[in-house]
């Protein structure tokens, strides 16, 4: 079943972060007087893990690349917006009728073109 995404109220709405904003916040020094503790939300957490492999190290290894590539794909699924039982048996029934209609009209113009060309050769 589909869930449905609460949508936040007009003043809670994200904004990007630029990369001056993401060092500033995880240092805990922004240059306002207001501001937050710093907390390590999941994006700028994936940006710092990235930023904190060891040289010597080099590249995460594959196994290390597919468990973070499902993790993504984990989390790019639960934004989608699927579509209802009845929705997806709708659509599927007019792209069938669809595929039958063309298919009728391609046979019945490929039928009429072969017996013009025998028309033409005889």
């Amino acid at each position: 079943m589909s869930r449905l995404q609460k949508k936040k109220p007009h003043g809670e709405k994200k904004r990007r972060s630029t990369s001056k904003e993401l060092d500033n916040d995880s240092t805990g020094s922004s240059g306002s007087s207001n501001s937050k503790p710093a907390t390590v939300t999941s994006s700028k957490k994936a940006i710092l893990e990235k930023n904190s492999t060891d040289v010597a190290s080099g590249e995460p290894n594959v196994f290390q690349k597919a468990v973070e590539f499902v993790r993504e794909v984990k989390v790019e699924l639960k934004k989608v917006t699927w579509p209802t039982r009845k929705q997806t048996t709708g659509t599927t029934i007019v792209v069938i009728i669809f595929v039958f209609v063309v298919s009728a009209f391609l046979g019945l113009f490929d039928l009429g073109l072969s017996k013009l060309v025998q028309v033409v050769l005889t």
